[in-house]
């Protein structure tokens, strides 16, 4: 019975801890630093994390901008949009972060990337970003 118990509780503290980084690469025609991004808040984020979005892509040389649908540049050759969800455990944390790069016209997906993370796990919001960005971007 012990070693059951034991078994049991082992298993549970490694899920506890699970992390995943599930990202498709970019491809080269998108990933480009004479394109235009737009980063689009999609209107229930308070935080903000458009900003901490296209100030990494800023970081790694890219022409972006942010903000909400109704300030969408015309000039926009690319559109990030993107999905959080939050958890609470003693505090609140980023449970899933999912980035789409999509054609601002048609909204064809181009490319995407997602972070999944656990309480025991959790990093703030600017790391898994910067993951996910650096992953889909290769920079």
């Amino acid at each position: 019975m012990f070693r059951f118990i034991f078994i049991a509780f082992a298993l549970l503290s490694i899920a506890s801890c699970s992390t995943a980084l599930k990202v498709d690469p970019i491809a080269s025609e998108y990933n480009n630093l004479s394109l235009k991004y737009y980063v689009e808040n999609h209107g229930k984020d308070r935080r903000q994390l458009e900003k901490i979005i296209a100030s990494e892509l800023k970081d790694k040389g890219y022409d972006v901008s942010s903000g909400y649908k109704s300030e969408r540049p015309v000039n926009a050759d690319i559109l990030i949009t993107y999905d959080d969800r939050w958890q609470w455990d003693m505090s609140n944390y980023l449970i899933h972060m999912r980035i789409d790069l999509r054609d601002p016209e048609t909204n064809v997906l181009l490319g995407t990337g997602s972070s999944y993370q656990t309480s025991l796990a959790r990093e703030n919001e600017g790391v898994v970003i910067n993951k996910i960005i650096s992953s889909m971007f290769g920079k």
